[in-house]
């Protein structure tokens, strides 16, 4: 008889479990270590196979029972070297040497009758029984990527092709008995595909450890094979069927795609970074909004985006795993340079104590914002032209009411005369008469340009304060001419305004300027002013008598006349109210400078045009 080198080195030498070797005819054989321990013969090959098989019709019956497979179990009654005897479940495998001699390889399984030999037949028996309950199919191969132990899975996951899975039977030749029974979907036998597939497979087979190579089947299963090297060279090889992972992905990836598709439709910016704030995901709108798009800005850190993201930042990072959830709204300029006002919703994921991820959504509420500004400015404007309404009514019920006692008077006194006939005085009291009617008319014209300044802002554009002051003076010009006043005026930045009622403040702080000089010098007016990015400071001061400091806020009321002798200094208080209504209505600020004590300056501040 041969040595068993000639079958299966690895067979031999590394079962667990007691092996017996013997050719075709019987006529020897040999022991692994296991066995050796078992049973006490040599086994070396020169003992007779009756010795330890004495049952008649031997060879018979190992043909008959490595026929029947591997998969049954069979009793055998076996002897030992010291003559005792013991029952045991044995498979028999069909074997076949590298020059193709046949013979027989007998795995002994469980212990049936006594035997100190029992451990290590129970181990073999334990290792097949475990092995056969595992749901994923497992393989041992030696070195030369023969077959040395296999489960039931293993060999009935090769479908059609599993009459090639038997001990000695090479990874390859499995592989493409499985190719041949056509059990991988798509791939057609003898087709270059197919060759390329059989050594892909064989490549994740000789590969370093852990190689993964997944596959579906005709059938529509998913099956993944492993191959993990052990410290003896041997390969182990797994085949798990992964169809229910499969559908499970599927369902993730259909889920994943839904929910992109629906960040997409949602017209929200929506953007997910890690805890270092480097994008992980964002949408297109997200993208869009900054000039790229969504695969090239993953990687990127939103702070290279823009720097205006700092409040965002700061927000961020008072976040905690008791309140994950901030909101701050700022303004952001887009990828073509316009401001937008974003509502920004974040909150962080958290991970003992630490944050490990950041969702964003930011709502473009520029509009919403436009309008609330809209309806705020609409609300001040309501107010003032409230307070001109009741102003006004106040006005209307205690400043007209003198020329009216005035005229009530002096009708009263040209009835009495006329009762005396007396009528001599009576042109005298018609003058009087005339004079207050004329003074009342001039307040309530005055009142009505006062009340309706803020319905006569409709062109709203933006306005040369020089051609403003231009035109005031030529109206002025009489005024100029009559007080010899000097008008130094500087040139303006624009403004934006309503280019008529500029000119009718200019013309009212001038005129007040020229009316309210000294009388023993003639007056000189200055106009200057400067720009900012947002607004213009206009100033219009004067070497007059000057205003007292504490009537700075008194001076821009209704009929507030510091002087009441009209004879020397005539109007009716309303000039510096008017021009404080014009400046509200263009959202500007007017006001008396206290610290100038060589006359009077006025300041006024206006948006720029």
């Amino acid at each position: 008889m041969q040595s068993p080198q000639d079958f299966s080195e690895s067979l031999y030498e590394s079962m667990p479990f007691p092996v017996i070797l013997t050719d075709a005819a019987g006529t020897g054989f040999f022991l692994n270590d296991a066995a050796r321990r078992a049973l006490g013969w040599k086994g070396d090959g020169s003992e007779p196979l009756a010795a330890v098989l004495g049952q008649a019709d031997l060879v018979p019956r190992l043909q008959g029972y490595a026929v029947a497979g591997r998969a049954h179990s069979h009793t055998l009654r076996f002897n030992r070297a010291d003559e005792s005897d013991f029952e045991a479940s044995a498979h028999v495998i069909s074997i076949r040497s590298t020059d193709g001699e046949a013979g027989y390889a007998l795995l002994l399984r469980s212990l049936l009758t006594g035997g100190s030999h029992g451990e290590q037949v129970l181990l073999g028996s334990r290792i097949y029984s475990a092995l056969d309950t595992i749901p994923e199919g497992v393989a041992i191969f030696d070195r030369d990527e023969k077959i040395l132990v296999f489960n039931r899975a293993f060999r009935d996951g090769c479908g059609a092709a599993k009459d090639a899975v038997r001990v000695g039977a090479t990874v390859e030749s499995i592989i493409r008995a499985n190719v041949g029974a056509g059990i991988y979907r798509g791939i057609v036998p003898g087709t270059p595909e197919a060759e390329a597939m059989i050594q892909s497979r064989l490549r994740d087979h000789r590969g370093e450890d852990g190689q993964v190579h997944t596959v579906q089947r005709a059938d529509g299963r998913w099956i993944r094979s492993e191959s993990h090297v052990m410290d003896s060279g041997e390969v182990v090889g797994l085949r798990i069927d992964i169809t229910d992972l499969k559908a499970i992905e599927h369902e993730l990836e259909t889920r994943n795609r839904q929910h992109t598709k629906l960040l997409e439709l949602l017209p929200d910016l929506i953007v997910r970074t890690d805890k270092d704030m480097v994008i992980r995901f964002c949408n297109e709108h997200y993208a869009t909004f900054y000039g790229s798009t969504p695969e090239k800005l993953v990687g990127t850190h939103v702070m290279d985006l823009v720097s205006t993201e700092q409040p965002v930042i700061d927000e961020l990072e008072r976040l905690t795993p008791d309140n994950p959830l901030a909101t701050v709204e700022l303004a952001i300029r887009n990828a073509a340079g316009e401001e937008r006002w974003l509502l920004w919703t974040a909150t962080a994921s958290f991970e003992n104590g630490l944050p490990t991820e950041f969702v964003g959504a930011g709502r473009d509420v520029t509009e919403l914002k436009r309008q609330h500004e809209r309806l705020t400015e609409q609300a001040r404007e309501l107010q003032r032209k409230n307070e001109a309404l009741n102003q006004f009514a106040a006005t209307v019920s205690h400043d007209l009411k003198s020329p009216i006692r005035h005229i009530a008077s002096f009708a009263e006194m040209i009835l009495d005369d006329i009762e005396r006939g007396q009528l001599d005085d009576l042109a005298t009291h018609a003058a009087y008469m005339r004079r207050a009617a004329f003074r009342m008319q001039k307040l309530v014209d005055r009142l009505l340009e006062y009340a309706q300044i803020a319905y006569q802002i409709r062109h709203v554009k933006s306005v040369s304060l020089d051609a403003v002051v231009a035109d005031a003076l030529s109206l002025l010009e009489g005024h100029i001419r009559e007080a010899g006043a000097t008008i130094e005026a500087k040139a303006l930045p624009p403004v934006r305004g309503d280019p008529e009622l500029l000119r009718r403040l200019m013309q009212n702080l001038i005129g007040n300027a020229i009316k309210y000089r000294r009388r023993d010098s003639k007056p000189t007016v200055r106009i200057y002013g400067e720009g900012t990015a947002d607004s213009v400071r206009i100033v219009v001061e004067d070497d007059g008598i000057g205003i007292d400091p504490k009537h700075a806020e008194a001076v821009f009321g209704l009929f507030q006349r510091l002087h009441q002798d009209e004879r020397v200094y005539d109007g009716t208080g309303i000039g510096l109210a008017l021009a404080q209504r014009i400046v509200e209505s263009h959202s500007g600020t007017v006001a008396l400078d206290t610290s100038y004590r060589d006359g009077a300056r006025f300041i006024v501040v206006l948006p720029r045009g």
